[in-house]
């Protein structure tokens, strides 16, 4: 009796696994198609902006900068470090050197007020 009920718990272990790694995948799915809107909303207002190619990976990454602080951070006391080279180069398609230098401008940017100007917006950047 005592195998038949270790066999039970086993099985109720295993269907719990199973409901959980649905749960993930469905929740990944719901992520990645939320971040899709979000990536073509900012696209949209960026045309509408009218930003030229360069200034649209800084901006993003001063976006990402933004979601990683508390929106009352002062500019001058963002870590860049909290979006690692890696990330940048990832969500930019983009060499280590270029990635360095997008954030280094998105860096500037939040210093001259970009910060200010898109502390609500940086909410809908998705993270990681």
């Amino acid at each position: 009796m005592t195998e038949r009920n270790a066999a039970r718990r086993i099985e109720d272990r295993q269907r719990q696994a199973e409901e959980q790694a649905v749960e993930t995948e469905l929740c990944t799915v719901q992520l990645r198609e939320e971040r899709a809107r979000i990536e073509a909303v900012a696209k949209a207002a960026e045309d509408y902006a009218r930003l030229t190619p360069r200034q649209r990976p800084a901006r993003r990454v001063a976006r990402m900068l933004l979601v990683e602080h508390r929106p009352d951070t002062p500019a001058d006391q963002i870590d860049p470090e909290t979006v690692p080279l890696a990330a940048a180069q990832q969500r930019l398609s983009a060499a280590r050197t270029t990635a360095g230098e997008i954030r280094q401008e998105a860096m500037e940017l939040l210093g001259i007020g970009y910060h200010a100007a898109t502390a609500d917006d940086a909410a809908h950047e998705p993270k990681g």
